[in-house]
């Protein structure tokens, strides 16, 4: 296939970010000789796969560890390791526990581990975004029973139970710190080797499940785009995550799965520290920002213009409310820090088209790149005046509230703007409230996404984040794998179900 211009230029863009290639990965020919798949992730290990980190997304993709409940298409809860779940009070939840579950080292699933491991998630040093601020609470209630408590009434707990932060492990996962998955989780692959560049899984053949079909794979860590994609051409590897966008025309077609996800690229405005503290100078960010080329060059097409934080691939988000900026002020040489991170390639090349516009609006503006485990502290702590993020809108929990209570909120655990403003705490607050009780889940729901949009506008008229692009999943698949998952979620991607030839 013949290459663009633009996709012969940015192919070597890692190479302009500071430094050689990330050849991060243990990729062997052995390992494609002898038909085992080989997945090149673009997260890399940040907390030892504590699930109560980012590392969590990584134990779902691999199908190793597994949540209580789980989501269907239209994000409401279905069952996992739990089989049924029931709103007995307003602040409490009685869920009964498959009878048929052993975790990987032979330990049985009971109510007793699993009050453990959600404790432990409540009470971690740094409690998992989907349930910060709660006050969640777990005790046994019968040997496959337990009650879930609240500080106050949460209509959402279920759909909170499906993120990955909260994957259910044996007690041995426990006795250290970070929290150690390996051999201690459920599903239906199990790691049986786990070092600095990746790790080595097995199929449970103790699954409560269907068995996996694959006897095991690899997975490498590969955070550097362009290596991924190299990686994928050569045989290297047989299935990658995030396929860059400047890179999707190095691919045959035939190794593309796309598909649409809830994920928004936005510019989050510090509202709290430096020139951007100041509103009228949020709006002249936003009035500089022209979207277009960034969605139609660096995205080559594949994303979609910005509707505001939910995209098209949220049918229900499509009533999109009014909002009104603040007026505008005049840059007058301000100087702005802009940031953003290396694992996807296409927002390094997003932030500099960022920045030219802004300094081409009177701004002074500095850049920093850095890969997202080593700059996340960074952005939460304000140093930077904006910060360019990828963010899944319903990654955590499946439900729209779990992400404006956490990104935007005064409280909220990943709050990147620094956010303090009585009107958003209001409305976020309000969607909680939203479904009345005996509602039918599908009539909540409507009632719930509703008052996201009304919040979405109040959000939005702060100026606290400008959407860029609402992005498509790319995976790259290619070697003789098949049957691997592009979840609008991306929670999944190896499964039970994924064949490699």
């Amino acid at each position: 296939m013949p290459l663009s211009r633009r996709s012969l230029i940015t192919a070597a863009a890692p190479l302009g970010l500071g430094g050689a290639l990330a050849t991060s990965g243990c990729f062997s020919s052995g390992a494609s000789e002898s038909g085992t798949l080989v997945f090149a992730t673009a997260l890399t290990s940040a907390a030892g796969l504590s699930p109560h980190s980012e590392d969590a997304f990584l134990l779902a993709r691999w199908a190793v560890a597994e949540t209580l409940l789980g989501l269907d298409d239209n994000g409401l809860p279905v069952p996992r390791l739990a089989l049924d779940w029931v709103q007995t009070e307003p602040t409490a939840w009685d869920l009964t526990l498959r009878e048929d579950v052993v975790f990987h080292d032979g330990s049985p699933l009971d109510a007793f581990t699993v009050a453990v491991a959600l404790n432990s998630a409540a009470q971690s040093a740094s409690v998992p975004r989907v349930i910060d601020g709660i006050g969640l609470s777990v005790d046994d209630t019968g040997e496959h029973t337990l009650r879930l408590t609240t500080d106050l009434p949460d209509p959402v707990l279920p759909q909170r139970l499906s993120s990955p932060y909260l994957a259910i492990l044996s007690m041995g996962a426990y006795a250290s710190d970070p929290v150690d998955p390996v051999g201690h989780a459920t599903g239906p692959f199990a790691i049986t080797e786990s070092t600095t560049t990746g790790v080595v899984l097995e199929r449970n053949d103790d699954y409560w499940g269907e068995p996996a079909k694959m006897a095991g794979f690899r997975a490498d860590y590969v955070p550097d785009a362009a290596t991924r994609v190299a990686a994928l051409r050569s045989g290297e590897a047989h299935v990658i995550e995030a396929v860059p966008y400047a890179q999707i025309a190095n691919l045959d077609p035939s190794q593309l799965q796309d598909a649409p996800t809830g994920r928004t690229v936005s510019l989050y405005l510090n509202t709290a520290n430096g020139p951007l503290a100041d509103p009228a100078l949020r709006a002249a960010v936003a009035a500089a920002i022209d979207t277009a080329p960034i969605v139609d060059d660096i995205y080559e097409g594949r994303a979609d213009a910005p509707e505001g934080l939910f995209g098209p691939a949220l049918a229900w988000a499509a009533d999109h409310r009014g909002y009104t900026l603040p007026a505008a002020g005049t840059p007058n040489g301000e100087a702005l820090t802009l940031a953003t991170y290396s694992n996807r390639a296409e927002l390094p090349e997003t932030l500099t088209v960022l920045a030219a516009q802004l300094e081409a609006a009177g701004f002074q503006v500095e850049t920093e790149v850095r890969e997202y485990n080593d700059i996340e502290p960074d952005m939460l702590a304000g140093d930077f005046d904006a910060f360019l993020m990828s963010r899944s809108v319903v990654q955590d929990s499946g439900d729209a509230y779990t992400y404006l209570d956490s990104d935007f909120t005064s409280d909220g655990g990943f709050n990147a703007a620094l956010l303090a403003d009585p009107a958003v705490d209001v409305a976020v607050a309000s969607i909680a409230a939203a479904a009345e009780p005996g509602m039918a889940p599908e009539d909540a729901a409507a009632a719930r996404q509703s008052a996201v949009l009304d919040a979405e506008a109040v959000v939005l008229a702060t100026v606290a984040v400008i959407p860029i692009a609402h992005e498509r999943l790319v995976t790259g698949v290619a070697g003789g794998a098949a049957n691997v998952t592009s979840d609008p979620r991306e929670r999944e991607i190896i499964t039970a179900a994924t064949t490699m030839e």
